[in-house]
């Protein structure tokens, strides 16, 4: 069921000779199209996020978001374009400290504001099970389907990935599924724009 997604978002991933190169294998494997971007490079280590599509990449930028002594975050922004209409895809992984996620989380949503009215899906590792962010910029897809209690997190009992759209894009499905993939469950959600 996933390999017939459209588009997938992962965080953790490596793409280096010492960690394996996991980023061009799932593409290869995937047959779509890439944009990675590594938040965390030493010891000959690339490791951070990637974004896979079905439709061709338009425009890609990763931008690192302030993350004080720890471990460097990011945001991925890939543009795709579908039948004509542009589509924002940023995909995150925030930090472990909450005064750090909630600095991220405003870089978050000042990126957003410079979206021109374009439809936009976030999605990705916030690390934080009580997620605090206006309905008008972020829709929480979990949420729209009275699905948020489900958790995410295999160690943990919360919610900590999440998937949100732009006001404007239609809510059809989310699932969790329960697979012993990494230490986070995937989610899967089905939407309209």
């Amino acid at each position: 069921r996933i390999s017939d997604s459209d588009i997938i978002c992962l965080q953790e991933v490596n793409e280096s000779a010492k960690s394996g190169f996991q980023v061009s294998s799932f593409k290869e494997e995937l047959k779509m199209y890439s944009h990675f971007g590594a938040n965390v490079v030493n010891y000959g280590s690339n490791y951070g996020l990637v974004t896979y599509s079905k439709y061709p990449i338009k425009s890609e930028n990763h931008i690192y978001l302030s993350s004080g002594n720890r471990e460097q975050r990011g945001m991925l922004h890939t543009e795709i374009n579908i039948d004509g209409r542009k589509l924002n895809i940023i995909n995150v992984h925030l930090g472990l400290g909450k005064e750090e996620r909630e600095i991220q989380i405003k870089e978050l949503i000042d990126f957003i504001d410079k979206i021109d009215d374009e439809p936009y899906i976030v999605a990705g590792d916030f690390n934080d099970g009580d997620i605090k962010i206006s309905e008008d910029v972020l829709k929480d897809v979990a949420k729209e389907l009275d699905k948020s209690n489900m958790l995410t997190f295999a160690t943990g009992l919360d919610r900590i990935d999440y998937i949100f759209v732009s006001p404007d894009i239609e809510v059809l499905e989310y699932e969790v599924l329960i697979k012993n993939m990494s230490d986070h469950y995937p989610i899967i959600a089905k939407i309209r724009i």
